[in-house]
């Protein structure tokens, strides 16, 4: 539970409070026209930023239990084959997976892991988007056809040669990797286009649990933080981008309007699909990145018109939000560090 001490701002005379409790009388403040988030930043300043992230996390952990038992039951009792976890960019899918795959493992239950990015076509192979440029975000530049023939002889028990896709050379590759499901395996396909029904439509969705991934801010709510619907997951994306594949923010801002025409065409139309949904953010997720990401912010040249001004308001929503410090940053788990700063495209 979190306490605050009597020096937090009015009205937040509040003791041992729930994270539940916490984010609301923040949205309640911000409602109300008061200022909530100086609720949240109080919490960092006292330096109780340990004991956030701690019932954040406790939190998470409850939420995905639920989700693993199912799974199991479902495993043990209906037969199911295969966990489909889908998600836009930057939700946290592969994070998601991690946790579940090792919950799972202490159910006795072996997942193995397909990344469907390993899929892809090559480059000179993909289609094509209104604009006669390589559509990165289109389900059809998977190779659908090679993706049914694996998954159908893994769960025959075949062993499976694996390919790899290489993003240098933008093309599928096979380094020696094999597959093969046992007894108490359980295949995980993981990717944005997870979900959509004709992925592998040959087989039985009895045999099939689909899990949607989302990152949907959980206090920075009112149009007086500037926050809109995807911010959450553009400000990992500008994060992730620059650490795992030396982006600038400018580069990340160029390629989002892209990005969100795929996720509407090709992934949101499916996730009421989903036997589950699973909302990765983190209450402290933009204490966590401020600092790196506020510098990234200020090097969008104010020529480049469009991408200063989104810039800019992500500047002031950052702003708004207490810094983490690099201790309190190294309390959070590694696997939801990770989240942060290597997640998937």
């Amino acid at each position: 539970m979190i306490e605050l001490t009597a020096s937090a701002p009015q009205p937040s005379q509040l003791k041992h409070i729930s994270l539940e409790e916490f984010c609301g009388e923040i949205r309640r403040m911000e409602s109300q026209g008061h200022n909530g988030i100086s609720l949240f930043n109080d919490v960092i300043s006292q330096g109780l930023a340990p004991d956030l992230i701690a019932e954040d996390e406790v939190q998470h952990s409850r939420r995905l239990e639920r989700i693993t038992t199912e799974i199991t039951r479902r495993f043990h009792q209906e037969g199911l084959r295969m966990v489909l976890v889908a998600g836009p960019s930057c939700s946290g899918k592969t994070t998601t997976s991690r946790f579940l795959n090792h919950m799972l493992r202490d159910n006795g239950i072996q997942p193995c892991v397909v990344s469907l990015d390993n899929y892809f076509l090559n480059l000179d192979q993909r289609p094509l988007d209104p604009n006669g440029e390589i559509d990165y975000e289109s389900f059809y530049g998977l190779d659908l056809r090679q993706l049914s023939r694996d998954v159908e002889s893994l769960l025959a028990g075949d062993q499976v040669s694996m390919p790899t896709y290489d993003y240098v050379k933008g093309e599928r590759t096979y380094r020696g990797n094999t597959l093969k499901l046992e007894s108490n395996s359980l295949l995980f396909l993981e990717g944005l286009h997870a979900l959509n029904p004709l992925l592998i439509p040959e087989i039985d969705d009895e045999l099939k649990f689909r899990l949607f991934v989302t990152a949907q801010a959980t206090i920075y709510y009112g149009e007086k933080m500037g926050l809109e619907e995807h911010d959450n997951r553009l400000l990992r994306r500008i994060y992730r981008d620059y650490n795992s594949r030396g982006a600038s923010a400018l580069q990340t801002l160029q390629w989002w309007p892209g990005v969100l025409r795929g996720e509407n065409l090709w992934i949101l139309p499916f996730a009421s699909h989903a036997d589950a949904w699973f909302n990765t953010s983190m209450v402290f997720e933009f204490s966590a990145i401020k600092s790196r990401v506020s510098q990234l912010l200020r090097e969008v040249p104010e020529t480049e018109t469009v991408e200063y001004k989104i810039a800019q308001r992500l500047s002031c929503v950052l702003d708004r939000v207490a810094p983490l410090t690099q201790e309190d940053f190294a309390a959070i788990a590694p696997k939801r560090r990770f989240l942060l700063s290597n997640e998937g495209k």
